[in-house]
């Protein structure tokens, strides 16, 4: 309990859960994230089997599923002709993991289900508005300057993760390169309360097929628990972020 912590960049859910995995080894963690609060914007909803066992040796596989809403099965659509091409029910991985489904959990709540967990344990801690802005090693250890609202500081701990996304700080400082490419697409979420399961059959997961423009639907229960869905749809090539925002590109 003595020891130099773990120090973690970023409050997401893969800092969080992180960080409650060691705090509940009896390993003290400290994290540090640079956003004000955690981020509700709309990312990252699906929690897969495989992350469902991971969250239920963590005791948090319950509280994902009261806070979310679980899928069993998900869907392919010919756009088009609005048929449904193929439905896959997870029922039939019953015999491989003890999750067979998904759960439809918006990836700020798991956060934020992980912060409150935390406040359990007296050798953790998470930090807000406290960006780490570089980075050193140690002999034993690593000590990281985090900007706070009283200033510079320096921290030191025996090890250093790097949860702080893809512009990562942490993976720059220590010069690893982010293999690969970016995409040139960019995609337009929207977020609505009609029923789309009630009114044409779509299962809370699903993807559209069409030869102009594809789409995917995805049910999430909202902060209110009352549920909404989230179409998500490709921009066209050129578009502005005004005209992507827009109302005539939205309908």
């Amino acid at each position: 309990m003595d020891s130099d912590p773990v120090l973690i960049a970023g409050a997401g859910p893969v800092g969080i859960v992180t960080a409650l995995a060691l705090a509940q080894r009896g390993i003290p963690v400290r994290v540090f994230e640079a956003a004000e609060q955690v981020n509700e914007a709309p990312r990252a909803s699906t929690l897969h089997p495989a992350t469902l066992e991971m969250l239920s040796a963590l005791g948090l596989l319950n509280d994902v599923i009261a806070q979310g809403l679980v899928a069993p099965t998900f869907q392919f659509w010919d756009r088009p002709a609005r048929k449904l091409v193929a439905e896959f029910d997870h029922g039939i991985l019953k015999n491989d993991t003890a999750c067979p489904f998904v759960v439809q959990c918006e990836q700020h709540k798991l956060a934020r289900l992980g912060i409150e967990r935390l406040k359990g344990f007296r050798h953790s801690e998470v930090n807000f508005s406290s960006p780490v802005i570089s980075t050193a090693e140690l002999d034993e250890g690593v000590a990281i300057e985090v900007d706070t609202s009283s200033g510079s500081q320096s921290v030191r701990g025996k090890y250093l993760v790097g949860a702080d996304g893809g512009r990562s700080t942490v993976r720059k400082a220590l010069d690893i390169d982010f293999e690969g490419y970016t995409f040139p697409e960019r995609f337009l979420v929207l977020t609505t309360r009609f029923d789309f399961a009630q009114a044409h059959g779509v299962a809370f997961r699903a993807y559209f097929s069409d030869p102009d423009e594809w789409a995917n639907l995805f049910k999430v229960a909202g902060n209110d628990l009352r549920g909404s869905w989230r179409a998500v749809f490709p921009t066209l090539p050129g578009q502005s972020d005004e005209e992507v925002m827009g109302e005539a590109a939205t309908e």
